[in-house]
């Protein structure tokens, strides 16, 4: 296994500037000097991180989980705002034990069709406007004065498809 070789961000700016006064290519810079292709790439544009690394305790991971978790905020947007690698906060919660959360996705619901088109004619009566479902690709569009029974009919040969 090769050894990695961490550089500091003054280290970085160096090399930055010798391959910009080389004249090489970024490959044949980067296999002359033993110099990873991506990670070059992304200091010459500056979106290398330059923070230094933050060790953890296990019980501060265990809260900042927890805080997550409560924050209401998907778990990218929060590690964003937080400057907190998604992928940390997996590592600490399988080395801690604690469960992943699942991702969050679409499921069906129970439906019958008596109920819904008691539940339509209600609003059909008390609305001017029309009906709109989606489901996954799926999209239904009907008008206020189409027939519930036959919206009831084409959704319950949907569901039979799906």
């Amino acid at each position: 296994m090769e050894m990695v070789t961490r550089r500091t961000p003054a280290e970085w700016a160096d090399i930055v500037e010798a391959f910009k006064r080389s004249g090489q290519t970024q490959a044949s810079f980067c296999r002359e000097h033993g110099i990873n292709e991506k990670t070059l790439g992304a200091h010459v544009r500056g979106r290398e991180s330059v923070k230094p690394m933050i060790k953890r305790s296990a019980e501060e991971w265990r809260t900042l989980i927890t805080e997550q978790r409560s924050s209401g905020i998907n778990r990218n947007a929060w590690c964003k705002k937080k400057g907190i690698s998604p992928d940390s906060m997996t590592s600490a919660e399988k080395r801690l034990g604690v469960k992943t959360q699942p991702s969050l996705k679409p499921e069906w619901v129970e439906f019958s069709p008596e109920a819904e088109i008691t539940k339509l004619s209600r609003q059909k009566a008390a609305a001017s406007w029309g009906v709109k479902i989606r489901g996954g690709n799926i999209e239904i569009e009907v008008d206020a004065d189409y027939p519930v029974e036959k919206l009831v009919i084409l959704i319950e040969r949907l569901v039979k498809q799906c």
